[in-house]
């Protein structure tokens, strides 16, 4: 009993349980943002809050609901008590929309290999800069708020796309892992000498106390780093 109660206490159980307790705490928590799809209108994120029978309701924590009326060949955007009309023209062999504006002004969006561009009225290809001051859109004269890809986007599922990148959490789970092996580890700091191939042009062939502190001193500085990698998975 006191043999066992030694092993669990050892700091490589207490490491790896830790370790394996907050990886399913972060998983279990991160799975809804890197599952969930998104879309951005202006700068303010959105994503499905529900569905009710041919409408989708799309909230942001920065703005007002987008709804958007699904019909046959048409879709209906809902945008700050504004409506822009969505018409899909054509879908073989890339998709092209007629986006109709509030004020009657009509664009053209294609679909290139997923990307859209936009086209006005003269078949002239679109492209803006957006300005902000504390936050807020600076428009400049007959810009709109909304370009027509960004509407295509709001209104097609197809085109949201989820968030986060979440091979990072793995890189730095693999990461934690190499740490500790080279901070904790005698053997394994034998096997990086060996494999770093340095005995062969030594006189002694023999790792160092000034080598196994360093190797300790290095595991530590990339479990911060991992620790570091990790955020930049959100």
């Amino acid at each position: 009993m006191t043999k066992w109660l030694k092993k669990i206490q050892s700091p490589t159980i207490i490491f790896f349980s830790c370790l394996l307790v907050l990886s399913v705490i972060v998983g279990f928590l991160s799975k809804p943002y890197f599952t969930e799809h998104i879309f951005y209108a202006d700068i303010n994120k959105y994503l499905l809050d529900r569905q009710e029978e041919n409408q989708l309701i799309y909230r942001s924590k920065t703005a007002d609901p987008i709804e958007v009326l699904v019909e046959q060949q048409k879709r209906t955007v809902f945008i700050d008590d504004q409506k822009y009309i969505i018409t899909e023209l054509s879908s073989i062999p890339d998709a092209k929309y007629s986006v109709l504006y509030p004020k009657g002004d009509t664009y053209e969006v294609q679909d290139h290999g997923g990307i859209l561009r936009s086209f006005d009225e003269e078949g002239n290809i679109m492209t803006s800069i957006a300005f902000y001051v504390n936050n807020q859109r600076i428009l400049s004269e007959d810009e709109e708020q909304f370009s027509p890809d960004t509407i295509v986007t709001a209104a097609y599922p197809a085109y949201h796309h989820t968030q986060g990148e979440p091979v990072y959490l793995f890189l730095a789970f693999a990461g934690l892992i190499f740490g500790w092996c080279s901070f904790y580890y005698r053997r394994f700091q034998d096997i990086l000498f060996l494999i770093s191939l340095r005995w062969i042009w030594v006189n002694d062939p023999e790792p160092s106390d000034f080598y196994y502190l360093m190797t300790s001193i290095g595991g530590i500085v990339v479990m911060v780093g991992s620790v570091w990698i990790s955020f930049k998975a959100f």
